[in-house]
């Protein structure tokens, strides 16, 4: 059965002009995972955003490879 994430906050820092969605594994809460998105992102418009930083976040991990130091 297929994870599901559950966005559970969306915070905007006014300093330094930036905002993040914070996931929580629906079948695990102790596993978390928090993203940037867009400054300013809006309550209406955070599901889109959180998906969007979700599909890059899995383009990144899936073109880095893995080594030891």
């Amino acid at each position: 059965m297929a994870s599901r994430l559950l966005i559970t906050h969306l915070s905007h820092d006014l300093a330094a002009k930036k905002s993040f969605v914070s996931y929580v594994w629906s079948d695990d809460p102790g596993k978390r995972l928090g993203l940037e998105v867009p400054f300013g992102t809006a309550l209406t418009d955070v599901e889109a955003a959180a998906a969007t930083a979700l599909e890059a976040l899995s383009a990144e991990l899936r073109a880095a490879t893995l080594g030891l130091p």
